[in-house]
């Protein structure tokens, strides 16, 4: 895989009243192309600042970035780079085929090309119904997904996405989470700050864990979540083979921590939901 995104020593200060503030320490970062990777950490950690230097809207105090080659900011990262934020969406008065529009034009984008684009997103995101309404009185979950269909029009290589499933129901997310595994299985690099840490389990291929404005851990989940234990899943034995089972495994020296019967996580309940046949009335999914 080629290296979509390269960071050397970058670091971050603003100004503060009575002492700078270090929104991040100087980091070192090399992100592939084809990957979904998690930015994680509490509050205040720099996710959203890291995100702003790679799409180009805050200037680092120390140290550089380059996305695909090239500084962040640079003309041609206009349309091969998207930036979802978290704020609420910008000119509110427009519709979302307008919005879009918008979008289309300052992405250089032929009239023709861009409908054809928003079309398809309004459809895969679930936006028409919408309809000519002013975006500003969409829910919170419609405005996410509009800022998604924008960043998504340009089809970028590089997505660096800021909460991209907050205010979604899980239905909304899963429509979301197939459409960035499409995106990486595409080429795309996917980078996405997000405190829902089962949807990051599910979807990343790795996670980068800021804190503090530092790097404190990044790796493949597997690597980072693994522990010295070993499980035994077994399938078809009563209870009796099963005790029978754990005493073997007493008297072999191990420790039998629990017997329970695997359960799925809610998330995978609502998956099931999702794609089974639904015919909704308008607005009874709580979308409106």
């Amino acid at each position: 895989m080629a290296t979509a995104i390269s960071v050397q020593q970058l670091a971050v200060t603003f100004g503060g009243r009575r002492a700078p503030v270090h929104a991040l320490h100087p980091l070192d970062l090399t992100l592939e192309t084809g990957r979904i990777v998690g930015v994680l950490g509490p509050n205040g950690s720099g996710k959203t600042t890291l995100l702003r230097v790679l799409a180009g809207l805050q200037h680092p105090t120390g140290g550089n970035a380059t996305i695909l080659g090239e500084a962040p900011d640079s003309a041609r990262n206009r349309v091969r780079v998207a930036f979802q934020p978290e704020e609420p969406l910008p000119l509110g008065v427009l519709s979302a085929p307008e919005f879009l529009a918008w979008v289309g034009a300052e992405l250089g984008l032929s009239n023709a090309e861009s409908d054809a684009r928003a079309a398809r997103w309004l459809d895969r995101l679930e936006l028409r119904h919408a309809g000519n309404r002013a975006s500003r009185t969409f829910s919170t979950g419609m405005q996410k997904r509009l800022q998604l269909a924008a960043a998504l029009l340009g089809e970028p290589e590089v997505l660096l996405l800021d909460e991209p499933t907050s205010g979604l129901d899980p239905f909304g997310s899963e429509v979301v989470m197939t459409i960035l595994r499409e995106r990486a299985a595409a080429g795309a690099c996917v980078v996405m700050a997000s405190h829902h840490l089962l949807e990051v389990e599910e979807i990343c291929d790795e996670v980068v864990v800021l804190h503090g404005g530092r790097l404190c851990a990044r790796g493949a989940l597997g690597e980072l979540l693994a522990t010295d234990a070993h499980a035994l899943v077994v399938r078809g034995l009563g209870d009796a083979d099963l005790q029978a089972l754990a005493g073997d495994a007493k008297a072999r020296g191990g420790e039998i921590v629990r017997i329970e019967r695997p359960r799925d996580h809610l998330f995978a309940l609502f998956r099931r939901f999702a794609r089974s046949p639904r015919n909704p009335t308008p607005g009874d999914d709580g979308r409106a």
